[in-house]
C-alpha cells in the first residue's frame, strides 16, 4: 500500500492547531503557578513584627540569660546552617511553666570564620552572656524545646512584657494566608 503525501493545506493546519495547543498549555501554566496563593506557595506564620502580638504566638516565654552554648548540628543537607543549642537561665517566666534552665534548639547559619548567624532580626543568635526575652515551643528533638522568638532587652522591660502578656494581643492576618492556606 503506498501512502499519498500530505497536503500543504493539511500541514499547516496541524502546524496551527498545535501551536495554539502548546500555546493554550504553557498560559495555563503560567496562570496556575504564578497568579494564586496556595498554600504550597504561602507560610502562614503568626505576626511577630510588634512586641504586643508575641505572647499570643508562644506557648512559652521568658525573660532569660544564655549561659552557654551547649552543641551545635550541622544541617544534613550540607548547608551552611544548623542547630545551635544553648542552655538558659531563666530570670522570669512570663508566659506557661517550665524548669529554670533549659536548653534550646535555634536554627542558625555560619558565616566564613565559622560564627553563627541569623538575618532574621526578630531571630537574633542566642550568645552567651546576654539576656533576652525568649519564646520557644516544648520539644525534646531540641533539648527542652525550640526557639520560635528572641529580643535582647533589660530588665527594665519587663513590666511592659507583663503587659503584653497580660492583654494577650493577636496580631493581623496576612490576607495570603486566609486564600485557603
Amino acid at each position: 500500500m503506498t501512502r499519498k503525501p500530505m497536503k500543504p493545506m493539511r500541514i499547516a493546519g496541524l502546524a496551527v492547531a498545535g501551536t495554539l495547543v502548546l500555546g493554550a498549555v504553557g498560559w495555563a501554566a503560567t496562570d496556575a503557578f504564578t497568579t494564586r496563593p496556595t498554600p504550597v506557595h504561602a507560610l502562614c506564620l503568626p505576626d511577630l513584627s510588634r512586641d504586643e502580638y508575641v505572647p499570643a504566638a508562644m506557648s512559652r516565654l521568658a525573660y532569660a540569660t544564655v549561659e552557654e552554648t551547649v552543641g551545635y548540628e550541622p544541617d544534613t543537607d550540607g548547608g551552611t546552617g544548623g542547630i545551635q543549642r544553648v542552655r538558659l537561665r531563666v530570670l522570669r517566666p512570663l508566659k506557661g511553666e517550665g524548669p529554670a534552665d533549659v536548653i534550646l534548639g535555634q536554627g542558625v547559619g555560619r558565616d566564613a570564620q565559622g560564627r553563627y548567624t541569623s538575618h532574621d532580626p526578630l531571630y537574633p543568635v542566642l550568645r552567651p552572656g546576654h539576656t533576652y526575652v525568649v519564646g520557644y515551643t516544648p520539644d525534646p528533638a531540641y533539648g527542652d524545646g525550640y526557639t520560635r522568638y528572641a529580643k535582647e532587652e533589660p530588665d527594665s522591660a519587663l513590666i511592659r512584657w507583663t503587659n503584653h502578656v497580660a492583654r494577650g494581643l493577636v496580631g493581623p492576618a496576612d490576607p495570603a494566608c486566609a486564600e485557603g492556606a
